[in-house]
């Protein structure tokens, strides 16, 4: 073997053992948070205005604990989290983010009027979903789908605590 057929062999060695890391990062690479903010006019007008920014540290705040994190940015509250993503089962990571109460929305592509959007949201005591799509759900999807959540709900978020 040479050293060169060696140093290949370790570095694809690497990234394999990497990729797992890597698949993990790039989830969450295409996420921003939904601020709403109402903005009032020297006349008294008002108006409410969405913003989307980046989610880095809300998103490090949920992995590390879900219910300490910052529900809000600059002053206004995060109203959801946007990802956006090819599959749209929410991933076991995701628990994390869902755990704070807050709304996440999943799409291949949130600027296209034909794109999927599924957004999940905790109500009644366990985390439901909303999917926009011009074809149903597949079975597969579907029973994935209420798989997860089912294990969602049943885990110990605390948001049912936070909810009553």
């Amino acid at each position: 073997m040479t050293d060169r057929t060696l140093k290949l062999g370790i570095l694809a060695a690497a990234a394999t053992l990497m990729l797992p890391l890597t698949a993990s990062a790039q989830a969450y690479d295409a996420c921003e948070v939904v601020v709403v903010k109402d903005v009032v006019d020297n006349e008294g007008g008002r108006m409410t205005v969405a913003s989307y920014l980046p989610a880095d540290r809300f998103i490090a705040e949920a992995r590390k604990d879900a219910r300490a994190v910052t529900l809000s940015e600059d002053g206004s509250p995060i109203r959801g989290v946007i990802c956006v993503r090819n599959d749209l089962v929410p991933t076991t990571g995701d628990y994390a983010l869902l755990a704070t109460g807050v709304p996440l929305s999943l799409s291949q592509d949130f600027d296209s009027a034909g794109s999927d959007i599924l957004t999940v949201y905790f109500a009644d005591g366990r985390f439901q979903h909303r999917y926009t799509s011009d074809y149903p759900m597949s079975g597969e999807f579907k029973d994935t789908l209420e798989s997860r959540l089912s294990d969602f709900s049943g885990r110990d978020h605390g948001l049912v605590a936070r909810s009553n």
